[in-house]
């Protein structure tokens, strides 16, 4: 999923401050729910906003999240929003929308901040076929996440500033930064999962990727690998990071049948 990874590791300073994801909750008829969770460190929702005094303290924008509602897909529709508490270190909320048929809708795990970030053309959706049955079917479509054309890297510049500055003893500083970074998007079915290929299933969860960089910085050598080599390579020690707790489940299609 070389775009998720690409957003994760641009923008060191702004990126570090900011936890996003995405659950996508399923019924056996194919309705269900989305919550979309995005969070900020209050420090920096002035450098977001783009102004000293936002309009709103948790940057919740009902005309951004109702625009987000419509470019998901016909039977989508916004819920509620719930901010952040006030005794929180970061501001933000978790939104709700609730949909009617997952096969007419698409996901993203980009939050909407705004309605021009809202209005904004999406590539990395994660698209659905859905059979209802005694036992039904859900097949996710995420080529639109995966790009191994091209041959980005993080950036032989940048990355090497990084692996420069770790050299000079500021690797510590590098991990203040990432350390609180954290992307998701997971599937719950309400239903017993009876057969898929996903890679990381927990009961009737599944995993699509859970980019927490707390358990990235515990462990040196891979915190190296993640912030110097190319993010196309990561899937090449996918099974590292899953030993490590943080888990990219790479396939461009995913099924899963559940009862």
């Amino acid at each position: 999923m070389k775009k998720i990874i690409l957003a994760i590791l641009i923008p060191l300073f702004f990126m570090g401050c900011i936890s996003s994801g995405v659950t996508v909750k399923v019924n056996k008829d194919g309705s269900g729910e989305i919550i979309q969770t995005f969070k900020i460190k209050r420090d920096f929702v002035g450098f977001l906003s783009m102004s000293d005094e936002p309009t709103d303290p948790n940057l919740i924008d009902r005309e951004a999240l109702e625009l987000t509602a419509k470019s998901m897909g016909e039977g989508v529709s916004f819920v509620k929003v719930e901010p952040m508490s006030e005794n929180s270190p970061y501001a933000g909320y978790i939104a709700y929308f609730k949909f009617k048929d997952i096969s007419a809708i698409k996901v993203s795990a980009s939050p909407s901040t705004s309605p021009e970030a809202a209005s904004e053309e999406n590539n990395d959706w994660v698209s659905f076929d859905f059979d209802k049955g005694a036992t039904s079917k859900l097949t996710m479509y995420l080529s639109g996440m995966i790009d191994d054309d091209t041959n980005e890297s993080s950036g032989s510049e940048d990355g090497g500033e990084m692996e420069a500055s770790a050299d000079e003893g500021l690797g510590d500083q590098l991990k203040d930064i990432y350390k609180d970074m954290h992307y998701w998007m997971t599937f719950e079915f309400n239903g017993k999962i009876t057969d898929t290929n996903a890679s990381f299933v927990d009961g009737s969860k599944i995993t699509i990727f859970d980019m927490n960089f707390e358990k990235i910085v515990e462990n040196d050598e891979l915190f190296k690998k993640v912030t110097n080599d190319d993010p196309g390579s990561m899937k090449e020690y996918k099974d590292e990071l899953a030993t490590a707790g943080v888990f990219i489940d790479d396939q461009d299609e995913i099924t899963v049948s559940f009862k």
